[in-house]
């Protein structure tokens, strides 16, 4: 089962006003293999339910290191897989972009935010 599950429309009122879903989740390489096999069950898991009209589209931003670096996805290495997902209200697709990193990656690197953590919008 993915980790670190985050309702980003939970999280903000602006977000969760719009006509779609935005979702976080982080995957070991073998959960992300399971998730490839059968996304809407990976999904119904975490307690996104899709209708099944809904599509499923999927994008992996570095496909390539992630197969290199996990050995065709049988081996962790200390790899995390992210995930974001948005759509389903107001239209029927659910898109995912998916990016592999170490877990030494995390908090690595500095990020320079748009507004405060307490604040739901960036002031003009």
């Amino acid at each position: 089962m993915p980790s670190k599950i985050v309702d980003l429309s939970a999280r903000s009122a602006i977000i969760r006003d719009e006509p779609f879903y935005v979702h976080f989740w982080e995957c070991t390489p073998d959960e992300y293999l399971q998730f490839l096999r059968d996304p809407r069950k990976t999904l119904v898991g975490m307690g996104i339910d899709l209708p099944k009209d809904c599509r499923i589209e999927t994008t992996i931003e570095n496909h390539d290191w992630m197969s290199a670096h996990t050995k065709g996805l049988a081996s962790a290495n200390g790899t995390i897989v992210c995930n974001v997902g948005g759509g389903n209200v107001g239209r029927s697709v659910y898109r995912i972009v998916s990016y592999a990193h170490l877990h030494g990656d995390i908090a690595k690197y500095p990020k320079k935010l748009l507004h405060g953590e307490n604040e739901q919008e960036r002031k003009q």
